[in-house]
């Protein structure tokens, strides 16, 4: 146990001394090189934001209209470019969701998480809506685990991003789009 501990505090050591030659190096070379811009500096720091939406509504299930209920876990992470815009990635996880059918009354379950990577505009605030897909349990099919779920999207996500990545409004909406 003792020997483990004192390589763990040797590599720690070692970590320590390459990160404190390279970092004075690295700082040297910005100061020397040409002024960064406010966006070039941006580009640099991805941004993060995540929240926990209650979810309620109904859309039209594989054999009926199903009420669900529940939490919907979004997480958005913009990486922008230099010049402006980038890539956002929404991931979307179902927390505790439930339906009832209509007519049945059936119970269901909704499980699942979804990942979508989209562009945003350099030219100003961009929405960006996307339509996860989760996965719908029915226990009233027996066995439950053997038949497959349906795989359904009943959730749309959208999330507002201006230029330089900057996370706005993110809200989720439950229901079939209109055609």
């Amino acid at each position: 146990m003792r020997r483990n501990a004192l390589r763990l505090a040797a590599h720690v050591g070692l970590l320590t001394a390459a990160l404190a030659l390279t970092v004075p190096a690295a700082a040297g070379a910005a100061a020397t090189g040409p002024t960064r811009t406010v966006r070039a500096a941006a580009a640099a720091v991805p941004r993060v934001r995540s929240v926990s939406l209650p979810i309620r509504g109904t859309f039209k299930g594989p054999r009926e209209n199903i009420a669900v209920t529940g939490t919907l876990d979004v997480s958005v992470i913009t990486v922008p470019n230099a010049a402006g815009g980038g890539t956002a990635q929404i991931i979307s996880s179902l927390d505790d969701a439930s339906g009832t059918g209509d007519p049945s009354g059936g119970a269901y379950d909704l499980v699942g998480a979804h990942r979508d990577s989209l562009p945003f505009s350099a030219a100003g605030t961009t929405t960006l809506k996307v339509r996860p897909l989760f996965l719908l349990l029915s226990p009233l099919v027996p066995p439950n685990p053997v038949v497959p779920p349906n795989p359904i999207r009943p959730v749309t996500v959208s999330v507002t991003v201006d230029s330089t990545g900057a996370i706005g409004a993110v809200t989720a909406t439950v229901g079939n789009p209109a055609p």
